[in-house]
């Protein structure tokens, strides 16, 4: 009898085992295709007031704007970004705006267009609760940059920066995917005014300045075929 039941459960357990690996598959999805191809395609991304600075003393920055990348493969791209920004002052601005001070005004900054050389190393596929597949990939940049500043005059300048960044991209289709990335413009020759109106200063300062982009990246052309 003992030996009746000491079979009966080594039957059992592979038995039970083998039950839960079918229940296993049969939920999760395969994700061995991937979703999207870029390479040889033009990506489109557009930024609704999306763009958001992150490290201003003086002025918070709201902007817009847009994004064109080509990729030349599924790792390596080149894109242009280009951003116009609502600059709002925040309290260090109005203390330093005072009649005698002048406004440390290189914070002021209009204009941010930047032209990157994007790397995209990492590609994934989370699998979220045994249904949904997210397809992924993330990217660093680097490159070169040019920012438009108001002085405390209404004069523009222009001062030319070095940009590094890094993104992601999480798509939803195809030809849809949201794009969020950080970006460090890292400016060289952007001018400040210190010191009160009759004894001024303008000299040229060395700055960071960070900005976060959220938009939605739209995808064209048919793209090079998969390997």
């Amino acid at each position: 009898m003992w030996l009746a039941v000491f079979f009966s459960l080594v039957w059992a357990i592979p038995c039970r085992a083998e039950e839960q690996g079918r229940t296993l598959k049969d939920r999760v999805k395969s994700v061995s295709n991937k979703l999207y191809v870029k390479s040889g395609r033009l990506e489109l991304t557009i930024l609704p007031l999306t763009s958001i600075s992150l490290n201003d003393a003086f002025y918070q920055k709201f902007g817009g704007g847009l994004g064109l990348a080509y990729h030349f493969s599924e790792s390596l791209s080149l894109g242009f970004t280009g951003t116009y920004n609502l600059n709002v002052e925040v309290s260090n601005a109005s203390y330093f705006g005072r009649k005698d001070e002048s406004t440390p005004s290189a914070g002021k900054r209009n204009f941010l267009v930047g032209l990157n050389l994007m790397w995209a190393p990492v590609y994934g596929k989370v699998n979220l609760a045994s249904e949904w597949v997210m397809h992924f990939d993330t990217y660093l940049s680097g490159g070169l940059g040019a920012i438009g500043s108001v002085q405390v005059d209404d004069s523009t300048n222009f001062g030319f920066a070095a940009s590094f960044g890094l993104g992601i991209r999480l798509f939803i289709s195809r030809m849809f995917a949201i794009r969020a990335e950080l970006l460090d413009y890292m400016v060289f020759n952007d001018k400040v005014t210190f010191g009160s109106a009759d004894f001024s200063k303008e000299r040229s300062d060395f700055q960071h300045q960070l900005m976060f982009n959220l938009g939605l990246s739209m995808f064209f052309l048919d793209g090079d075929a998969e390997d």
